[in-house]
């Protein structure tokens, strides 16, 4: 028989004792690094976003290596020491992203021709 869980849930913490070693992959340019979890552990996972430093687009974690994965074997790793946030990546976690208007009167997505033969 078994004790109760340990650790708190929705925890890193929980996260790495259940599926141990993670991984923080970028899919706008095919990298991904381990997952350092100092500082992190007893931080709820659900409202914590990730970035690449390299290019600052979205970066998401990931159970299994990118690598052994079918058709993800394109992705290389790539370990910073000491990596900084991408000026694009706070401009988007802060929410400083300019914002598109966009204009309702036409009734047609921007960018979108009229073909005048419908």
């Amino acid at each position: 028989m078994t004790g109760p869980w340990p650790h708190k849930p929705y925890t890193f913490r929980a996260l790495q004792k259940t599926f141990g070693l993670m991984w923080v992959r970028c899919d706008t340019c095919r990298r991904y690094a381990a997952l350092r979890l100092t500082g992190l552990l007893d931080v709820d996972y659900r409202t914590k976003r990730f970035s690449c430093s390299r290019c600052g687009s979205e970066a998401w974690v990931c159970v299994v290596e990118p690598t052994k994965e079918k058709g993800m074997q394109d992705y290389c790793l790539d370990e910073v020491e000491d990596p900084q946030r991408h000026p694009a990546a706070v401009d988007r976690l802060t929410g400083k992203r300019p914002r598109r208007k966009v204009a309702h009167s036409s009734g047609e997505l921007p960018g979108r021709k009229i073909d005048p033969r419908r």
